[in-house]
């Protein structure tokens, strides 16, 4: 199943970057290759095993391209009632969340449209679920105007959102639908839960991070705890993912053992992890790696009641088909990517590796599958973590080892702690040991994170880098340590070609001379780069991830920031090729007159300095100054 799957993201994948009008021919060959399927089983031919087998996989590419294409081409009415899907974050100016449209056809109700809407009204009284109706116009989201900044965009469609709409305010309406106790039941549920954390920790700091352990809320955890994470290889811990589903499947496993293995026990363990993991995805904001978690545990329960036994790789590859076909947009989600190559590299090289190296003791076992589970996790998730994150962390396997044993007992200490509090009983004793756990579990995470080293970054990645790593990964899980010699020549040489071009790339770079002025209002800065080493001028410091950010798309590896003096009012350099000139305060006339290029927040000054090509503050861009 999991090969259907991977046919499937495929033909979901090329939809994307091809004209929507080849949509058809893919009809056309589906629908030829379910002829040819049908036929076979009445007439088969000497080869028809084959033959039938590339006639699935075109089917199920043809598959995903078709209903790529029809996701793409769903359009909302003028007048749209919406649902708000998401809890609000609300600052200073605004307010910020997602909404559903609910006045589609049915045919078109797993392709409803979802927005993101923006309201100036920070005092409008929404909660999630509320509906409201809107006739204002949809815009698109605005494409990243400098290369090195988050791709907001490409975040927001991995969400399955396209577009958005601003409002000045929001007026919601009376809900009759039999949704709205679903959606009561999950906003008192949260506030239940926020409510016994409260209660059972007494400092902020190990109240966000218990919140970001249990259901993956982050609104109240810093940036300092983040980036510790971060940087010791373990923020997967921080959002509520398949480690946490998989613990709570196995919890519930595990409370009905002692009621023995009979079908009636077995119907009721069903209908109970059914329900507990339906609950817990609904809670946890049905993120993509929860809700393929939810799935394949589902089916695995199911199995169990049916007595059948499951294979992993085809339980993946039928949650996968289910996530893609009713939500192509996950294709793009940095969440359904690493959840699912994570259990890849654990289903094929880890159980390759088991089977290989058994220790007989108990000890060395556990310490043996520990490794080996982290060790390929890593492996096949690499070329996606380099590729987004431009990071890696050096001390993922201590990390790893250390924290995830005091996270599952914290984990289920807080559980246990929010029960008790559901009971009515105040066991002071068990909430400090329960805080004692979550602040122990944040200090080995910021002790490791200050280790010497302890991240590698910035890395840059490309693409197609990241495409070519994932082919070589791919290989070696389906054929681990063996294949006949052709391919592994092939593959050998694909990796020394590789290879030498990166090591071309930084001969290059330490070539590279340039000069650049990135505008982008009181942030802008003027970059000097000279080999893997620049100088940065700027007004403002740069903040640690844009500077991250920078390094990566640059290759540079030491950025030096120069604070530019504020009683000069702007920046003059010049050279044989040109003058540059940065008015980054009114008034400035500490620079000569007629520079060759001009940044200003005010169009007049290019007359009254004569400059001979302006551009103004206000607007983002990447200028090369000669």
């Amino acid at each position: 199943m999991l090969r259907y799957a991977l046919c499937l993201l495929i033909g979901i994948g090329l939809t994307q970057y091809i004209p929507a009008a080849l949509s058809l021919y893919a009809g056309c060959i589906a629908g030829a290759g379910l002829l040819y399927i049908c036929i076979q089983f009445f007439k088969p031919s000497r080869h028809y095993k084959t033959y039938l087998q590339v006639c699935i996989v075109l089917v199920c590419i043809c598959a995903g391209m078709i209903r790529q294409a029809c996701w793409k081409s769903s359009t909302s009415p003028v007048v749209k009632q919406l649902r708000i899907t998401s809890f609000p974050q609300k600052n200073s100016f605004q307010i910020q969340f997602e909404a559903s449209v609910l006045n589609t056809p049915a045919f078109q109700f797993f392709d409803a449209e979802t927005f993101l809407i923006v309201c100036t009204d920070t005092g409008a009284a929404i909660a999630y679920g509320d509906v409201f109706t809107t006739a204002a116009p949809a815009s698109l989201i605005e494409e990243r105007q400098l290369p090195y900044e988050f791709d907001y965009k490409a975040y927001l469609f991995g969400n399955g959102i396209r577009r958005k709409i601003e409002l000045c305010a929001i007026h919601t309406e009376s809900d009759h639908t039999r949704a709205r106790h679903l959606y009561a039941w999950i906003r008192q549920s949260r506030k239940q839960f926020k409510k016994a954390t409260s209660l059972i920790f007494t400092t902020a700091e190990s109240k966000g991070l218990a919140e970001s352990l249990l259901l993956g809320y982050r609104e109240e955890l810093d940036k300092n705890t983040k980036d510790a994470f971060l940087k010791s290889g373990v923020s997967h811990l921080l959002a509520v993912s398949g480690m946490h589903t998989a613990l709570l499947y196995q919890a519930v496993f595990v409370f009905f053992i002692p009621f023995g293995q009979s079908q009636k026990h077995r119907f009721i363990f069903l209908a109970t992890a059914l329900v507990i993991l339906a609950y817990f995805t609904l809670l946890s904001g049905c993120s993509a790696s929860v809700l393929r978690a939810s799935l394949m545990c589902g089916m695995f329960a199911i199995a169990y009641a049916f007595r059948k036994r499951g294979s992993g790789l085809n339980t993946l590859g039928t949650s996968m088909v289910i996530m893609l076909w009713f939500s192509p947009y996950q294709a793009w989600n940095i969440g359904f990517q690493l959840s699912v190559l994570a259990v890849i590299g654990i289903l094929t090289l880890h159980q390759y590796l088991s089977a290989h190296i058994q220790p007989q003791k108990k000890v060395y076992r556990y310490l043996v599958e520990s490794v080996s589970i982290t060790i390929c996790a890593q492996i096949t998730t690499l070329p996606v973590i380099l590729y987004h994150f431009q990071s890696f962390p050096l001390y993922f396997i201590p990390a790893n080892m250390l924290l995830i044993p005091i996270s599952t007992v914290a984990l289920f200490a807080s559980m246990f702690s929010i029960f008790l509090v559901g009971l009515g009983i105040h066991a002071n004793w068990i909430f400090r040991s329960t805080q004692w756990l979550i602040e122990l579990f944040q200090q080995v995470a910021a002790s490791i994170s200050m280790l010497p080293n302890s991240s590698v970054a910035p890395i840059s990645f490309s693409f197609w880098e990241a495409m070519i790593v994932l082919v070589v990964v791919g290989y070696y899980l389906v054929y681990p340590f063996k294949g006949n010699k052709k391919i592994m020549l092939l593959f050998t040489s694909l990796c020394l070609f590789w290879s030498g071009f990166r090591i071309y790339q930084e001969y290059r770079q330490e070539q590279t001379t340039r000069k650049l002025f990135i505008s982008n209002g009181k942030r802008s800065l003027y970059l000097i780069q000279n080999g893997l080493m620049a100088q940065a001028y700027t007004q403002v410091p740069v903040k640690p991830a844009d500077k991250a950010h920078l390094q990566a798309y640059f290759h540079i590896t030491e950025l030096s920031e120069v604070s530019l003096n504020e009683k000069a009012m702007g920046l003059t350099d010049r050279n044989t090729a040109c003058t540059l000139g940065w008015v980054y305060r009114k008034n400035c006339s500490t620079f000569p007159q007629s520079p060759h290029i001009l940044f200003s927040y005010k169009e007049s000054d290019s007359i009254r300095y004569q400059a001979k090509n302006y551009h103004s503050l206000k607007v983002k861009r990447l200028v090369p100054i000669y």
